[in-house]
């Protein structure tokens, strides 16, 4: 009786596939050389099924059982962009300057340019004429951020995956 079943995957702390093992790296093995092995795997992992097959592509991968998944489907991401609707709800501080207001020009991305010193509080003025409608500064209320991707990756260890190409055929319970 040999060590372990035909297809079963260990880890190994070489960087190199022992005897009569195989990296689990995605390789094509033709049918005709190990068709115990195809009749385990058959093309849930890759291959055309006539005259290939691929082993398990473990590079890289956190492995899970399955769950609502079938073996040899990949779930997951390496990166992920965020959009807005997947953002926590949050509030953002409205900052401005306690300088009197002297100028219709904001000097940086400031929706608030100016405010009153000291909470102190403000009579409504009636302008006469009307006032004058203008665009906000793009800068106080354009769009911020760039979009760009970001590593979704958990801290791990890189270990070597291999799957027995020899042994017991297993048994079915």
């Amino acid at each position: 009786m040999s060590d372990q079943y035909l297809g079963e995957i260990r880890i190994f702390g070489c960087n190199y596939p022992p005897a009569g093992w195989a990296a689990c790296d995605g390789q094509l093995i033709a049918i005709q050389q190990n068709p115990a092995l195809f009749s385990l795997l058959g093309t849930q992992y890759g291959g055309n099924g006539t005259t290939n097959f691929a082993l398990p592509d473990l590079r890289g991968r956190a492995v899970t059982g399955p769950v609502d998944n079938q073996p040899g489907n990949p779930q997951g991401t390496a990166t992920v962009t965020l959009t807005a609707a997947e953002m926590p709800a949050h509030n953002h501080a409205v900052y401005g300057d306690t300088a009197r207001a002297v100028s219709t020009e904001a000097s940086a991305r400031l929706p608030a340019r100016f405010m009153l010193p000291n909470n102190q509080s403000c009579i409504p003025v009636n302008a006469s004429p009307a006032p004058v409608m203008t665009t906000l500064s793009p800068q106080a209320v354009g769009t911020a951020g760039a979009s760009q991707p970001h590593e979704n990756m958990q801290p791990c260890t890189a270990l070597m995956y291999c799957i027995a190409l020899s042994g017991d055929y297993p048994p079915r319970p």
